[in-house]
Parts: structure tokens; sequence; C-alpha cells
């Protein structure tokens, strides 16, 4: 008897084990941002949830995580595949991605599936850290402690919110949906979750699409200060070989660090339009300003000029230009949750970055760098260790950090200014993987394929998911040029 109660309990942990496995997708209404978008645009969207284990390692205890799910349909669909589409981050949401895909040539012809990373989002549990605010300095470890107590005093398993969970709930959420394979799309830290999912689950890609590449195998915040470096040095490269550009600023390198010694000594007391007040603006503020603007096309051609601007003392020149500044949260403009949640990035960082990055290499590696220039970089990265010393995330293993081998037919799309994940990371991966093509675009920033005026990128995009075997048709990336820099009156 007792033998028949032990074999009897034995098949219910089996049978528990097993439901708390099998993923369920549940429709439910979609957030007002969501609906008023797809009113307006006429785009039929739908929206659901996720449920899958929170900790695939702790499956008795039984908590679930939820993970948002937007489905957009094409309009004149030519293929039966959908779009993954993976944001960045970690931690940003999807929502904020919605109108560029509506926008997009990609979703007139393929369905689209939108998923919130674990703890992003619209997903639950959320792992948004309300401690960091406006008037919190983000550098300043102060609020990540609070944040981290709450969330581990809520029971939330943060060992759980890594790349490799993360891709284990893509999986899972194609076998719910009975998808057999999809064509996968990332975005920035999405690149790296989708490499993630071509090394777990390769037999669910059709075809993998990279824009603005992070392989596993780079150390990311080693590489901040030396990669957001090339990308201010290549302003001044590109304004010195084109002549109107150097014509009006003859030595925008001399004219960055005379800003810079400016500023160290006395920050710029600058009006914005979102805020009534003037705010104040140090040169490590100026530094990070101008990374945030390499990261958007449409804001490069302007980077010599406010640079001359700021140089001859003439601060209000973002008013003047409209140029303008986004507002801190973009939630605030686009009603979407928080437009990152900290946990999330923090909980991927300290357990698949922090374990393989060095103190004293990210100091090595922005040795040669002028001397606010390297404080504020590495005082960046250094920041994110100094947060990991707080957030207790256990070290991911070896293979985290090691490059993803696979012959999936993929796409990689870089930015030549791109100060994140730099061209020659989407060289680095496509080193191993068998079939893919790699595109620089020479006028581009951090992102490629969903830009406004991103017509090449797309014609190669249609191209290559239409016959993912085949290179693809990228004729119109040999005309196109460096930016076309704005001269100052």
């Amino acid at each position: 008897m007792k033998q028949l109660l032990g074999f009897s309990l034995f098949l219910l942990s089996i049978i528990s084990a097993a439901q708390i496995h099998s993923p369920r997708y549940d429709n439910s209404e979609c957030p007002v941002f969501i609906r008023r978008l797809a009113e307006d645009s006429g785009a039929d969207i739908s929206c659901g949830y996720l449920t899958v284990p929170e900790d695939r390692q702790a499956l008795e205890t039984g908590r679930i995580a939820e993970r948002f799910v937007a489905r957009i349909a094409a309009r004149q669909p030519i293929g039966h595949t959908p779009v993954m589409h993976l944001s960045g981050g970690p931690g940003m949401p999807v929502a904020e991605d919605i109108a560029s895909i509506l926008q997009s040539q990609l979703h007139q012809h393929y369905d689209f599936i939108a998923i919130d990373q674990r703890g992003a989002g619209y997903s639950r549990p959320s792992l948004n850290c309300h401690e960091l605010d406006d008037q919190t300095d983000y550098l300043n470890p102060a609020w990540s402690q609070p944040c981290y107590r709450r969330l581990v005093n809520d029971g939330i398993a943060l060992r759980a919110y890594d790349s490799a969970s993360d891709a284990h709930d893509l999986h899972d959420l194609l076998v719910a949906l009975e998808i057999d394979q999809a064509n996968v799309y990332g975005y920035s830290y999405g690149t790296r979750l989708a490499l993630t999912l071509a090394r777990d689950f390769p037999q669910r890609i059709r075809a993998l699409m990279l824009d603005g590449v992070l392989p596993l195998q780079v150390n990311l915040l080693e590489a901040l200060a030396p990669n957001g470096n090339q990308s201010i040095a290549r302003i001044f490269s590109s304004c010195a070989a084109d002549a109107d550009c150097r014509r009006a600023y003859p030595d925008l390198s001399a004219s960055f660090g005379d800003v810079l010694a400016a500023l160290n000594r006395s920050p710029a007391e600058v009006q914005t339009e979102e805020y009534d007040h003037p705010i104040a603006v140090t040169a490590q503020d100026f530094v990070f300003n101008l990374l945030y603007s390499l990261y958007e096309k449409h804001l490069i051609p302007f980077l010599p000029a406010k640079i001359d601007a700021y140089a001859h003392g003439e601060y209000d020149f973002e008013m003047a230009r409209g140029e303008g500044e986004l507002p801190r949260n973009k939630a605030d403009v686009l009603g979407t949750p928080d437009g990152s949640s900290e946990g999330t990035l923090l909980s991927y960082l300290c357990a698949e970055e922090a374990p393989f990055n060095r103190r004293e290499r990210i100091a090595n590696r922005a040795a040669n760098l002028t001397g606010v220039l390297r404080r504020a970089l590495v005082d960046w990265a250094v920041s994110y260790l100094n947060d990991c010393n707080i957030w207790e995330a256990p070290r991911s293993s070896a293979r985290e950090n090691q490059p993803v081998k696979s012959d999936i037919p993929t796409l990689l799309l870089s930015g030549y200014f791109d100060p994140a994940t730099p061209p020659e990371w989407g060289d680095e991966a496509a080193e191993h993987l068998t079939n893919s093509w790699h595109y620089v675009f020479p006028d581009a920033g951090h992102g490629v394929l969903f830009e406004t005026d991103a017509a090449c990128a797309l014609t190669i995009a249609l191209s290559f998911l239409e016959d993912p075997l085949s290179q693809p048709a990228d004729a119109c990336l040999g005309s196109m040029t460096g930016p076309d820099f704005y001269i100052r009156p």
C-alpha cells in the first residue's frame, strides 16, 4: 500500500509538472494605446498573454509569468510565416515599436507577433523600478537596492529573467499558437535574444533578421567606452571628408574638446521644451546627449552644427533647429508602460554580462580617450557593475559568452555611426553564421529597418524573406552616401 501511495504521488508530481510546463495563450483586450493605433491605421491587432512557469528550475512553486503579446495581421499577405518582433533594452516595451511596425512595408505583407520581454512592458510580474524617477541620477546606485529588495520580498525569482528563459518562452509561444516556424526579427538586445533562440530552438526559425547586432561573445560593458568614442570620431572623419562640412567646421574634433573643457569649468544653462525652466548641462550631459543622438538617423546630420554651436556658446541650438529632445519618459507621450524596465535590464546584465566584464579592462580599453569623455563613459560602464553588486543574479554559464553557430539564413543590418552595437559586431556574429549577409548603412545609427526612410533596407529585407537562401537584392546600397550634414547660417 505504501509503495502504491508513493507511486501515485510520483505520478501526480509528473502530471503537475507537465501542466506547469504546458504553455497557454489567452486572448485579452488590447491596451487603450494599441486600440487607438489600430483604429487610426485600420490595422487588425489582437492581444493576449502567454502563461509560462516563472522559474523553470523550481516548478514546484507553481509561480507563473505572463508575457504580453500583440499580433498584427498583414494587409496583403505574401507569405504564411509570420515575423516575430523582439525589441531592445533589455527591458524596452514592444508597445513603443508597434507604430513603426504599422508604418513599415513589412507589415503590409507579413503578420507580426510582438512580445514583451519577461518583466517588461505589459508583461507580469513587472520588474519596473519606480524607485528611479526623474529626480534620481541613473548612475547613482541608491535606487537599485530598494528596488531589488522590493522585488525579492514580492517573491519574484530574479534568476529566471535571462535570455535563455526568454528564448524558452518564445518557443512556447510558437507551440501555443501552433506555429511551426517564424521569421525572427531582433533589434539591439533583441538580436542577442534571437541568437539565443537560434541556438536553443533552431527548428522553430525559418530566417533571422538582426538589426544592430549584439553577439553573445562580446563583452558589452568593456566595449561601452571604445564604441562610443569610435562613433563620435566617425562624425569628425565624415565631416572632414565632406567638402561643405569641412569648410564650415574645419576642426570639429578641436571644437568638441573646447566644448567639453568649457562645460567642465561651468555647466551651460539650456532651455528645452521638456521643462519650463533652464537646466544645467554638464560636459558629461553633452557627451551622453551626443551619443543618444547618434542612435537616431535623422539627428546625425545636425551633430557637427551642434558641436560648433556649443563651441561658440550658442546653447539654444536645439530649440532654434527644432531638433529638441525626446521626453525623458516616452510613456508620457505614447501612453505605454514606463519606457524601460530597469529590473529586467539589471537581471539580464548582471547574469549575462557582469560575470564576464572586468573593471580593469573597462579602464584599460578607455585609456586613450580624452579626460572628460573617458570619465563619462567609464563611469557609465562601471555603474552597471556597481548595481550588480546589489542586484544578486546567479552567474550565467560560459555558453552565454560564446558565439552562436548556426546555418539558419540570417540577414544582419548595421548603422555606420551606431554607438551601441557597431558594424564590427555584425561581422563578428556573421563569422559563425554560415548562411548570412551583412550590410552596413553609411548614414544610419542604432537600428536600420524601421527608420522612416528605410526604403533600401526594406528592399533588402523583403528580398531576403522571399528567398532566405539566396543573396538579397542589395543594389540600392551601392548608391547610398553618408549624412547630408546641416550647415549653420
